[in-house]
């Protein structure tokens, strides 16, 4: 949806409250104003889609496992306690940016800066996208990077397997589906770290399983 300038003559308390309400909501003037005049006219845009989407998320998380914070309009800050022997924490930033074919983007990264625990790390990462490149449909396309520990990728449209259409909660469910699926492989990895081998084969057959049965990928 494209956007443009417009001129508003607006009463001086009227501009006072609404800034005050968007510092509040981590926003802009301009973002505040678009949204509760979309809210009142029922108008959907790409900002009332990620606000439906992040207001959604956090009722797919287990609370004992994650912990949510939101960070501003679509996006989402997911932290998960790791059993390792550094004690990390795995935090998982959710942007939506819709368009046409991406739903937004995952990054990934751990608050540690024990070498050991970065280098597992990097391993991980290599093992868990060559699985995904494996099994991933080919209608599905996402991108990957890798820098400093950090991993980020792509999150696709959401595709299901018979096509249906979904709104916003369908597609709320299937990132937090995939974002619990990573950390379940993660501390799969972590658990069988003395044997790389072994834990690259529980990924692969992990991802290979998640292919067949879920619902909605991402």
């Amino acid at each position: 949806m494209s956007k443009s300038v417009y001129s508003l003559v607006l009463s001086d308390d009227i501009v006072r409250a609404v800034d005050a309400l968007a510092y509040k909501m981590n926003t802009s003037r301009s973002g505040l104003i678009d949204r509760i005049l979309a809210e009142r006219l029922s108008v959907q845009t790409p900002e009332t889609v990620m606000r439906s989407i992040t207001d959604a998320i956090g009722r797919f998380f287990d609370e004992d496992i994650f912990r949510l914070q939101p960070a501003s309009d679509g996006a989402l800050l997911i932290k998960s306690p790791l059993s390792y022997k550094y004690k990390p924490t795995i935090r998982y930033a959710v942007d939506i940016l819709p368009q046409e074919d991406t739903l937004g983007r995952l990054r990934v990264s751990f608050r540690t800066q024990n070498a050991v625990l970065s280098m597992l790390t990097e391993r991980f990462w290599r093992i868990f996208a060559a699985a995904e490149a494996k099994y991933l449909p080919e209608n599905i396309n996402v991108k990957y990077t890798l820098e400093d520990g950090r991993f980020t990728r792509t999150l696709h449209s959401p595709v299901t397997h018979d096509g249906r259409k979904i709104n916003a909660e369908d597609a709320a469910r299937a990132i937090a589906d995939y974002v619990g699926f990573i950390d379940r492989q993660i501390k799969t990895f972590f658990d069988n770290a003395e044997d790389e081998v072994h834990a690259a084969a529980l990924i692969d057959a992990d991802y290979r399983n998640r292919i067949r049965t879920a619902d909605i990928l991402v």
